[in-house]
């Protein structure tokens, strides 16, 4: 993960900036999926959308004599959670069973379309020449619309979100991308597209764990690749209350911590639990709301070996929106 790379000059620039854009975006973005088997559209899909970061959001980190930082959200502001008890695998274990008491109407009626509307964010930088104009930086996230229609056709939709300073404050650049602007779009027929997940997912999470490990995972698969399976779920799947607490069941059987609570990127209070320090340079949290729906995914990178961003640093977010009721 480490970006000390050495920086030449002259006709090797756009080389290198190539080179790197393809590392980050594999380091950063896909370096999880790829292992688990994901479908290929997460693949397409943000290798697009590096292509279009790397236009919209630049760093120089050669302009300037000191390192200069690419702009990364703001850190999650987290406190300690009143729950009675600190345990994550139990507090899991009882939003779950909240989940299975629960009389909300199906959010998947058979035979209607899933749609899953999400923001995200990744990280890429670029350099620029000496001398070279290069634009501020700041968070450009994307906003995605998935579609899984009942006869198999899929549908990926990219269109551009208001971009953010480090601070969560919008920033008025007239040469972003305005807010809403389509930037790429896949459709795929009856057939083309390969789902991991099928319909209805389990509502036993013995089940669903079992449905996991066959679409890629193993016994000796990290809480990342755990985490990066979740966020393929989904990514293609609206759950019901029983198939969602399942899921949390299986949650809870990772090894994660109780951060607390927080108040997530679309404004929406939500606990927080974390892979354990020390295992590795990043730290993997996964939020979910009061009332045990999965609101989002972030990978924090906590390393001290990179020169264009701070420790630490958010690396990448999936902000799942309609998801809080």
């Amino acid at each position: 993960m480490s970006d000390q790379r050495p920086m030449p000059r002259g006709d090797a620039m756009e080389n290198l900036v190539i080179a790197q854009m393809r590392d980050d975006l594999r380091a950063d973005r896909t370096r999880r999926r790829r292992r688990l088997g994901v479908p290929g559209w997460s693949i397409i899909t943000s290798a697009t959308a590096a292509v279009v970061a790397v236009v919209a959001i630049t760093v120089s980190m050669l302009a300037a004599p000191t390192p200069s930082y690419a702009a990364t959200p703001p850190m999650l502001q987290i406190t300690a959670a009143q729950t009675g008890t600190g345990d994550a695998a139990e507090l899991l274990a009882d939003l779950a069973e909240q989940l299975r008491a629960s009389d909300a109407p199906d959010p998947a009626p058979p035979g209607q379309p899933q749609q899953i509307d999400l923001q995200t964010w990744g990280l890429v930088t670029t350099v620029g020449a000496e001398g070279e104009d290069v634009p501020p930086p700041y968070i450009a996230p994307e906003n995605l619309t998935l579609t899984r229609y009942p006869d198999g056709v899929w549908s990926q939709v990219a269109v551009a979100g208001t971009p953010y300073d480090t601070q969560g404050k919008p920033v008025d650049d007239p040469k972003a991308t305005p807010p809403g602007t389509e930037l790429y779009r896949f459709d795929e027929e009856a057939g083309q597209h390969t789902y991991l997940f099928p319909d209805p997912v389990p509502e036993d999470a013995g089940e669903l764990r079992q449905l996991m490990l066959d679409a890629g995972l193993s016994e000796d698969s990290t809480v990342s690749d755990w985490l990066s399976q979740v966020e393929a779920l989904l990514m293609e799947r609206v759950l019901r209350p029983a198939e969602e607490a399942a899921l949390l069941e299986v949650i809870a059987g990772l090894d994660l911590e109780l951060a607390g609570t927080t108040t997530d990127r679309l404004g929406r209070e939500a606990y927080v639990f974390e892979s354990p320090p020390g295992d590795s340079d990043f730290v993997e949290r996964i939020l979910v709301s009061l009332s045990g729906h999965v609101l989002a995914t972030e990978t924090v990178w906590v390393g001290h070996d990179r020169t264009d961003i701070p420790s630490p640093s958010v690396m990448s977010y999936y902000a799942f929106e309609r998801r809080d009721q």
